[in-house]
């Protein structure tokens, strides 16, 4: 068979099926899925494999829409597995402006293909089912073993990653037990560089939080029966910012940027009108945490910059109505929190991906963390082993995302060696 054909027909089937998150308004990742489905068995059939399973950990959401998970397990008798864990569910393509041909239309130009996923999240997609059929026609080829593995292989394709992971890697890790053992290794294939030689080995935390500050609404003439919450948000926001930056100031190199993070993001009121004097103000921050440090040491902090904050409030005030300070409340709710450890550097996974690397690409590895997340994050917070890798030229998200075709051939290539041991 040829790998550059089945390279193609697996990547232009998988752009023409939107599978957009739900939470962004999407239509899911139920026929994503059947696709995949289809081609493991199409392989299954065509080389005679025996010693597999095929599981579904569906669920559905809050949307009553099925968010699908598979899990196909190929057993060669081995004590550990080699997981290979991908996302289905895409996000919006945005401005289509911006794209130089439909989104969900197929364009190759360049040795690339051209469309929404192709990058993130298809290239796991399609390098997983291309080492499927790698293993297999090579173990069969003139009813000859060629194959010896050194591991057996999971691939497992999860939704939800673009939104949380709530329907996906989180939902499988509630059966865990009966998917993982604790020596197992994981690659998840969603980051790359172009060169291929980055190993992403930790994540930082994440914590993104969203404060409501209560004062009281009246009329922008009379401030003085008012609490006005637009002030205390900026002078809240200002002062958290540089507490936090200040108290969490490590740095480690392995991270671009190499220190926590802590920015507001959104500020929203209540009122449409100048001349009102706002009485609730919503406030949001992204922080990107270093795993040095524990995200409940974090918010214990906030809680105790809210308490210190409320008291000082006359400080922050010129006019306003004195009788209403008891009733001034800071209020958070936490939108997403999600911390993890390191993969150790010398762990047999990161040491069996930088000599695949240097086999396959010829390339010096390079070891790095990143401040976005991945189901790695998960993973790692259960004590697993897991490396974020791939090969890409970092348009994911971005109008006219794409990837080269030979690189998703590589990526394989890469899982192959691990896979087959070394000679």
């Amino acid at each position: 068979m040829n790998l550059m054909d089945e390279t193609v027909e697996i990547s232009s089937e998988l752009i023409k099926i939107n599978s957009v998150n739900p939470e962004f308004g999407g239509v899911g990742e139920e026929k994503k899925s059947k696709f995949v489905l289809d081609k493991l068995n199409e392989y299954i059939k065509k080389y005679n494999i025996k010693n597999y399973s095929i599981k579904q950990y569906n669920i559905k959401d809050d949307k009553d829409i099925i968010r699908p998970n598979i899990v196909a397990k190929f057993d060669f008798g081995k004590e550990e597995t080699l997981h290979i864990i991908s996302h289905l569910d895409i996000v919006p393509e945005g401005d289509l402006n911006l794209w130089s041909n439909p989104p969900y239309k197929p364009v190759i130009k360049d040795g690339k293909i051209y469309g929404r996923g192709s990058e993130d999240n298809h290239k796991g997609i399609v390098s997983s089912l291309l080492l499927m059929n790698m293993i297999f026609q090579n173990s069969n080829f003139n009813n000859k073993k060629l194959f010896n593995p050194k591991y057996n292989l999971s691939l497992i394709f999860v939704s939800d990653e673009e939104c949380g992971s709530k329907y996906g890697i989180q939902h499988i890790l509630k059966r865990k037990q009966e998917i993982f053992k604790k020596n197992d290794l994981f690659i998840v294939p969603d980051f790359g560089a172009p060169d291929g030689n980055l190993i992403e080995i930790a994540e930082k935390n994440i914590l993104w939080i969203k404060f409501k500050i209560k004062g009281k609404q009246c009329h922008g003439s009379t401030p003085n029966n008012g609490v006005n919450a637009d002030v205390l948000a900026f002078n809240f926001a200002n002062n958290l910012y540089n507490y936090l930056y200040s108290k969490y100031n490590k740095k480690d190199e392995l991270f671009n940027p190499a220190y926590s993070t802590f920015e507001p993001t959104i500020l929203s009121n209540n009122i449409e009108n100048t001349n009102t004097i706002p009485g609730l103000v919503e406030l949001n921050f992204d922080c990107r945490i270093l795993p040095d440090y524990d995200i409940n040491k974090v918010l214990k902090d906030i809680d105790n910059f809210i308490d210190n904050f409320i008291n000082k409030i006359p400080e922050y005030l010129i006019f306003y109505d004195k009788e209403e300070l008891k009733n001034i409340t800071i209020d958070y709710e936490i939108l997403n929190k999600e911390q993890s450890q390191k993969t150790p550097k010398n762990s047999k996974l990161v040491l069996e991906l930088k000599n695949a690397i240097k086999k396959v690409l010829n390339k010096e590895p390079i070891l790095c963390g990143m401040g976005g997340g991945t189901v790695g994050a998960f993973l790692r917070a259960e004590g697993y082993n897991t490396v974020v890798w791939g090969i890409g030229e970092e348009t994911a998200h971005q109008p006219n995302e794409h990837i080269k075709l030979n690189d998703l051939i590589k990526m394989a290539k890469i899982y192959y060696e691990i896979m087959e041991g070394f000679k």
